[in-house]
């Protein structure tokens, strides 16, 4: 959160990275390995999760929650596109299909649905930012459907395209707030 304010406060930028090099370089990338810190704003409470997510561009997704602890070893695998195969998974038991009604706005799928945006998405937005001496691409991404209007608030490192935060808002409700802590391209 503390980034995400300062992001705000310092204002934007130039453009960095355009729109053509984010969807190559995340076509082109195999795969990496990330811990992510997940907020979920719902009503009058916030959930906090850490999630160690698994991205394998020619194989399948995973995920396993690690906190909070009563939560810890959950886990799940997405594989395909817009109609992505979702499993969740749990001391061996599995359940097929459990993807939720409004995708991509779940701790489970968020950032499952964000690497779609940033391989084959075209932002609404695009900015540079400077955070704590760090330069970071902004993308904005908006999508209206039956559902409603879903924006997505992504922020990459400038070298090396790193994903670094991102905000979800559903119908204008920020949903989902997500903390990249640890990231290894594989």
């Amino acid at each position: 959160m503390i980034l995400l304010l300062a992001a705000v406060l310092s204002g934007c930028g130039g453009a960095g990275a355009d729109a053509e090099s984010v969807r190559a370089h995340f076509d082109a990338l195999a795969g990496f390995d990330a811990h992510l810190k997940i907020s979920t704003d719902l009503d009058e409470s916030v959930l906090e999760y850490e999630i160690d997510y698994e991205y394998h561009k020619e194989d399948v997704d995973s995920f396993a929650i690690t906190a909070p602890e009563s939560l810890a070893g959950i886990g799940g695998t997405i594989a395909g596109g817009d109609s992505a195969s979702f499993t969740l998974q749990y001391d061996g038991l599995s359940l097929d299909d459990a993807m939720p009604q409004r995708t991509g706005l779940t701790p489970a799928d968020a950032m499952f649905c964000l690497l779609d945006d940033l391989r084959t998405g075209e932002p609404a937005q695009i900015w540079s930012e400077n955070v704590s001496g760090t330069d970071l691409t902004v993308l904005k991404y908006e999508q209206d459907s039956e559902d409603g209007r879903i924006e997505k608030q992504v922020w990459l490192t400038e070298q090396g395209l790193q994903p670094v935060c991102a905000e979800l808002y559903a119908d204008g409700e920020r949903v989902l707030t997500i903390q990249v802590t640890a990231y290894q391209e594989i």
